[in-house]
């Protein structure tokens, strides 16, 4: 039982979790997506620097991340992962509430690096999720999680966007200070603190047991392409929709419509996602959801106009959205309780690691190559994931057995 008499797994506190998580992501969607737009207050020149500059904002957040992911994700096997999850929301709004009072783009990455280091909220919701979910209610609290997230996704870039337009892009990351604080409040009151079931003893025995990295390592490609493919255009969405419209004022805004939309696009292809994958099973849907998502990128760089742009960009994030949970879902799946927190550790350091090569290769081919580039590459990245997939040994294995019967029906 929580402090407050909710019950970890009861339905009270998955949506206090619920609540918390809309809150932090939309607190930390609110201004992140227009990160070139303020590195060129603080002094930076030219569009193309500025997201240049972006692109390794995000990295050095991603590259600290990374790093001390798993070292959480082992601290949550021990102590349970509500303390990671108000770990992170504290350190958020502290962190980036004094983003705003930066007068220097280097100010700035070192506050981008520790963040980096302390936060990391959606990861340790998820395990929260994951760990406190009812038997048999894994894949849907996790997929309806997930959707959560992507509808505060969506409500972040546009209602940030307007409010970068109207008051500026300084003032927002006061609100966002504010939203993760109360994201912290929620979890500390209303949320169990429980801690990972185990499938045997708590020794160091538990410690030892091997997570199956054969059937995690093709999951983690996945997550690593998903997350590339939406992160690498966000430094040059700004400076691609400049080039589509005639006007030099409200980009913040048009950028944030079209975030929006694609949030909005994710969050139901999660909740699609995870229905579909306890009928035919989690591989099969990462799999076509990345085919399909590849398809979608392929033509986003020769569009001619915002609408297109935005079309485009639902349809893959549609299908990029389908992913996450269940991919999620395959993990917990795949690992024994008492290595949850280690695996989806090593998840949120892949994912931390996508978010680095993404906005640092999408600044960088913008500034190179034009705003264009930073949409095409992700659809390759996407075929490649196909191909992991399905030379993963279980996609072996079940093409094997679906081939000897084939052949096995025509011979008969």
């Amino acid at each position: 039982m929580g402090r407050t008499g909710f019950s970890s797994t009861g339905r009270a506190a998955f949506f206090a979790l619920l609540v918390s998580q809309m809150a932090a992501t939309t607190g930390f969607l609110f201004v992140m997506p227009f990160m070139p737009l303020y590195v060129e207050q603080l002094g930076v020149g030219s569009a193309r620097d500025a997201a240049a500059w972006a692109g390794v904002l995000n990295a050095a957040t991603a590259v600290t991340m990374a790093a001390t992911a798993p070292l959480w994700g082992r601290v949550a096997d021990r102590f349970g992962p509500k303390s990671m999850l108000l770990r992170a929301s504290i350190a958020g709004a502290i962190v980036v509430g004094l983003m705003g009072l930066v007068t220097g783009p280097w100010q700035l990455l070192w506050l981008r690096l520790l963040q980096g280091c302390l936060t990391g909220t959606v990861a340790a919701a998820t395990l929260l999720a994951s760990e406190t979910a009812p038997a048999g209610r894994g894949g849907s609290r996790l997929g309806t999680l997930q959707t959560v997230i992507f509808l505060a996704a969506a409500v972040g870039p546009f209602v940030g966007g307007v409010f970068a337009d109207l008051v500026g892009i300084r003032a927002s990351f006061g609100v966002t200070a504010g939203l993760l604080a109360l994201s912290s409040v929620l979890v500390l009151l209303f949320v169990g603190d429980v801690k990972p079931e185990r499938s045997g003893p708590e020794s160091e025995d538990a410690e030892r047991t091997p997570i199956p990295w054969g059937r995690l390592v093709p999951v983690l490609v996945a997550l690593f392409v998903v997350q590339t493919s939406i992160t690498a255009v966000a430094p040059a969405l700004p400076g691609f929709i400049a080039t589509l419209v005639d006007q030099s004022s409200g980009i913040a805004s048009l950028s944030g419509r079209v975030l929006g939309a694609g949030a909005l696009a994710a969050a139901l292809g999660a909740l699609v996602g995870g229905r579909i994958a306890s009928r035919v099973g989690s591989r099969a849907v990462i799999t076509f959801a990345l085919l399909l998502a590849g398809l979608a990128f392929l033509p986003q760089a020769a569009v001619g106009g915002v609408f297109e742009l935005g079309a485009l960009r639902v349809v893959a994030s549609f299908f990029l959205g389908a992913i996450v949970p269940v991919a999620n879902l395959a993990i917990k799946e795949a690992v024994p309780p008492e290595r949850q927190g280690s695996a989806f550790g090593v998840a949120a350091s892949a994912t931390s690691v996508a978010f680095g090569v993404g906005p640092l290769g999408g600044g960088f081919l913008a500034a190179q190559f034009g705003f264009g580039a930073p949409f095409m590459v992700p659809a390759f990245l996407l075929f490649a994931a196909v191909c992991v997939m399905a030379l993963a040994p279980r996609s072996r294995r079940r093409a094997v057995r679906v081939l000897k019967a084939a052949v096995s029906s025509v011979v008969r």
